[in-house]
């Protein structure tokens, strides 16, 4: 397994050029494994965003070890936990470095040894000076909505310097009062990058319902109600909206639940919708959920701590 992620990493590597991107066109055969979903939903233009973002991703990368001073360091092969330790960043910034470096393998100008924490790093070849401003250029011209993604990325890259020194805490800043409009334009339909979570979430979920006479369904982590929005919808589409009996949707943001509130209960006037707090990662039965009084629990991207998923699906 090692040396075949080696030979894909150098495959990647020889067909990476810094100074060159084209998103071109997704390959035909993606048509037949997305039959199944509505064509809207992966169309052209979000195929060549998600390519965008993706490169985007990596010059932010550059742009961020740059501004991190890192780069002078990788000369020899060091892990993140050590880099940390030279910089005197705080232990807790270990994995947004390895996520840094990580990103950079594929362009085969930093090449690592090792798996997961143990995993160290070394510079290969010289960092281009990367060019965001054309990349966004680029970005804004296949969708003028990609805006929202590639604002919330350099509004967290801004971050990264003070958090890795300790100055400031990532979450404060991330929904602090600059962060949660960058939050809100984000988390929203017409970003088609991230609303494909929401379509492809709905469709797996309504083709699940059961076919009893009435439903009560559970909606966990619905954040500002993107994700609701869709999932209605469709549940309206496929006949499904009369057959609810009780829709309770939880959110423990106080300012995203009553987002949430004002624009799905404007949608859906004569729908019983109920709203709560429910924290996932503490027993659901101690907040009010009774075991067993749901037909069907629905979440979009809202367990995306690995080590907290297990408990989260336990409560």
């Amino acid at each position: 397994m090692k040396s075949v992620g080696k030979q894909n990493e150098l495959v990647n590597a020889a067909a990476f050029d810094p100074h060159k991107f084209e998103a071109g066109h997704s390959d035909p055969r993606l048509a037949e494994y997305l039959k199944e979903f509505p064509p809207a939903t992966f169309s052209e233009r979000l195929y060549q965003s998600i390519e965008l973002m993706e490169r985007y991703s990596i010059e932010l990368a550059v742009d961020l070890l740059g501004r991190l001073n890192v780069v002078e360091q990788l000369g020899a092969w060091l892990s993140a936990d050590e880099l940390c330790r030279v910089f005197c960043f705080q232990p807790r910034f270990r994995l947004a470095l390895q996520w840094i470096l990580a990103r950079l393998v594929d362009t085969g100008c930093v090449e690592a040894q090792g798996d997961g924490k143990s995993c160290a790093y070394r510079l290969r070849k010289t960092l281009w000076q990367p060019d965001l401003k054309r990349l966004r250029a680029l970005g804004l011209d296949i969708d003028p909505a990609n805006a929202a993604t590639l604002d919330l990325l350099d509004h967290a890259a801004g971050l990264y310097p003070a958090v890795a020194t300790g100055r400031q805490s990532g979450d404060q800043n991330l929904f602090g009062p600059q962060g949660i409009p960058l939050w809100l334009n984000y988390f929203h339909n017409d970003n088609l990058t991230y609303a494909v979570n929401n379509w492809v979430g709905a469709g797996v979920a309504v083709d699940r319902l059961p076919t009893r006479r009435t439903l009560k369904i559970l909606d966990v982590g619905a954040g500002t109600g993107s994700a609701t929005e869709i999932f209605l919808k469709l549940l309206d589409q496929r006949g499904f909206l009369r057959r609810i009996e009780r829709y309770l949707i939880t959110e423990p943001n106080p300012y995203f639940r009553r987002c949430n509130q004002r624009k799905v209960a404007a949608q859906h006037p004569n729908l019983h919708l109920d709203w709560a707090t429910l924290d996932i990662d503490l027993p659901w039965s101690a907040q009010g959920i009774v075991p067993g009084e749901f037909d069907l629990v629905y979440g979009v991207g809202n367990a995306c701590d690995p080590t907290m998923i297990n408990q989260s699906i336990r409560n």
